[in-house]
């Protein structure tokens, strides 16, 4: 009894000391080991102290089950009934474990499960100056002056999936294997200054199949990351997670060849073709003053990770979703003709003033965004007012776009 009683006060100290402070998830692995250490010197201590081996091994059990047990109850009733926004709607099940979301996205449709979930209930940066400083980067490289000096070069790149196309003559097109031959072009040309010829090879990247692979993994466990963190710890050499490394890894690789080219910027006298990866390359090299080699390498990577993912697999989810609409009704696609028929399609600013292109285009978006979900958010230290509901300080968020989008309450004024 001795045992579960210790085992239980253990649970108690750690849930309430620490536990129910901060997030955990970076350190998931970290917590495990400890676990495991601790475990593994209950069992040697018992050991020491009790005749048999049998003894020994269950009064470790006992204390083990006493700390898992309390431990469990522990959050579950401090989530029910003592969380900040426990008197929030919503599943109760959710509030204690996030496995439960898990098994029901487990066929990674998180958006349809939100917004069957926000039909009956729920309400809809982590450092604030790190984020500034983060954006701040990539609001310069996507600005409209950088912009100006990439347009020509879409536009050239943007003819590559008609003479694609034209060459499947009357053979189907796979639209999905197309767009993502051109998606990837043009992320690599627009992120790195590099076209990787997908479309005039025809071949898929196996950066692609990488990517798709890794991403797969995150689906039914974005909402509780810790569980990706766990296997990128343990199991970096099992199946899908080690496609996750290996994107990391071209990621990486591109963005070191890319150094040795050096920076170069449309504000710059150096010769080149300007690109994201010159603004990223400018930060990495302007924070070696204030960070840690280490710490700016992973800066960098992680950079040039979210540009590479964002610029291609998006791109290609859009591009997808248009093609489709077009398909279904034809009809939009020849008033979509009429406009741009008489225009100079490589003059952006032309396009910017064709409304039904433009509507087309945002239709689309909004019936089918690229993110479907999006990430979490946590609220400041004020929290955050929505309608006369005050969410709580370092509450996580998520405000689904394909939820809202789609929502009938968006029309009632």
């Amino acid at each position: 009894m001795f045992q579960v009683v210790l085992g239980g006060a253990s649970a108690l100290f750690a849930h309430h000391v620490f536990f129910i402070h901060g997030e955990w998830h970076l350190s998931v692995h970290h917590i495990v080991l400890a676990h495991v250490f601790v475990a593994l010197y209950l069992f040697y201590f018992s050991n020491q102290n009790h005749d048999t081996l049998g003894r020994a091994i269950s009064c470790a059990c006992l204390a083990i089950i006493g700390y898992l047990g309390t431990l469990l109850g522990s959050m579950s009733i401090y989530r029910l009934f003592f969380h900040k926004v426990s008197h929030f709607p919503g599943p109760r099940l959710a509030s204690i474990t996030k496995f439960w979301h898990i098994y029901q996205i487990r066929d990674s449709k998180n958006y349809l499960f939100q917004r069957r979930l926000h039909e009956n209930s729920a309400i809809f940066t982590r450092d604030e100056f790190e984020h500034k400083e983060r954006r701040k980067v990539w609001t310069q490289s996507l600005s409209t002056k950088a912009m100006d000096s990439l347009r020509p070069r879409i536009a050239q790149q943007a003819e590559s999936p008609y003479r694609c196309i034209k060459g499947y003559g009357d053979q189907p097109v796979d639209v999905d294997e197309v767009m993502s031959w051109f998606s990837f072009d043009a992320m690599g040309e627009v992120v790195f200054g590099e076209d990787f010829n997908l479309m005039d090879s025809r071949t898929m990247h196996p950066a692609i199949l990488h990517r798709d692979r890794a991403l797969a993994v995150l689906g039914p466990i974005s909402d509780a990351i810790w569980i990706a963190r766990l296997a990128f710890s343990f199991i970096p050499f099992y199946g899908r997670v080690k496609d996750w490394f290996r994107m990391v890894a071209f990621c990486d690789e591109r963005m070191r060849a890319r150094m040795e080219v050096g920076i170069v910027l449309h504000r710059g006298p150096k010769e080149g073709k300007p690109d994201m990866a010159s603004w990223f390359i400018e930060e990495h090299q302007r924070l070696a003053s204030s960070m840690n080699s280490r710490a700016r390498s992973l800066l960098l990577s992680g950079t040039a990770t979210s540009a590479v993912v964002a610029g291609s697999d998006t791109t290609r989810a859009s591009l997808i979703a248009t093609w489709w609409y077009l398909s279904k009704y034809p009809e939009h696609a020849d008033r979509v003709y009429m406009e741009i028929r008489d225009v100079n399609i490589r003059d952006a600013n032309i396009l910017a003033t064709l409304p039904h292109l433009n509507g087309v285009i945002n239709e689309v978006l909004r019936l089918v965004p690229p993110a479907m979900t999006g990430g979490g958010r946590i609220t400041g230290p004020d929290g955050l007012l929505i309608d006369n509901t005050l969410i709580p300080p370092f509450t996580k968020v998520t405000a689904p776009k394909y939820v809202i989008m789609r929502s009938t309450k968006l029309r009632i004024h």
